[in-house]
């Protein structure tokens, strides 16, 4: 009988022990399922930027420059230079005409981000040869091309590292919202472009470099300070 007993109670120990081990097991899958759902459902941080090049036409608006045949360099017939833009600084009626020219940035991070841009000029003269072929000469250029860049919230410090920079960390409105900055938005006031001798072309293009506000321009630009003093 006593074996019995012992037999009885051992059973009934190890059931409760099966009982506890599940009861263990099944919290503790629930808390670290509720604790995963939480880390997967959290949106991870991201810095992402776009700029987007336009021509203002009278008519159309604003023509996103890609979407005009002669806005982008041509090589020769076919091929192209990616990110490189041809700009008419000889007559006024063109579709790519220097006046009309405009420069957006979309903020797409879902994090503080500041961003700067750096600005390529090639000032080039184009010719026909006696034997009809082409000849493409760089001119160089004294000083900036006179863009109306809007320089209350950018930065102009192309005089040391050729970079404008946008003085305030940014990010985008919302999921599907970004945030729009304008560089290029406007030619000046009542003024007119002094135009170049035909043959004159402008080729420009734009690098843009976005970093996170947390210590991304201290370690990413190595800049401990914004080129306009104060702090970032």
């Amino acid at each position: 009988m006593q074996a019995k007993a012992l037999k009885r109670k051992f059973i009934f120990s190890l059931m409760l022990l099966m009982v506890s081990v599940g009861l263990f097991v099944f919290s503790s899958y629930a808390w670290f399922t509720g604790k995963f759902e939480r880390w997967i459902n959290a949106e991870v941080g991201f810095v992402d930027v776009e700029m987007i090049a336009y021509f203002e036409d009278d008519v159309l608006g604003l023509v996103p420059a890609d979407d005009i045949e002669d806005a982008k360099v041509e090589i020769t017939t076919g091929v192209y230079k990616p990110g490189v833009y041809e700009i008419n600084i000889v007559s006024g009626i063109s579709d790519n005409y220097f006046e009309d020219f405009r420069l957006k940035i979309e903020v797409l991070s879902n994090v503080d981000t500041y961003l700067r841009i750096k600005v390529y000029e090639q000032l080039t003269l184009t010719y026909i040869n006696y034997d009809n072929s082409i000849t493409e000469l760089s001119v160089l250029i004294d000083g900036f091309m006179p863009f109306n860049y809007e320089l209350t919230d950018w930065y102009d410090n192309r005089e040391i590292d050729n970079y404008l920079y946008y003085k305030y960390p940014v990010q985008r409105n919302g999921v599907e919202d970004p945030l729009e900055l304008w560089l290029i938005d406007s030619y000046f006031t009542g003024e007119n472009f002094a135009n170049y001798s035909p043959g004159y072309s402008l080729q420009i293009a734009f690098q843009i470099e976005a970093v996170q506000a947390f210590d991304g321009p201290e370690n990413v630009w190595d800049l401990p300070e914004p080129p306009w003093g104060t702090s970032w």
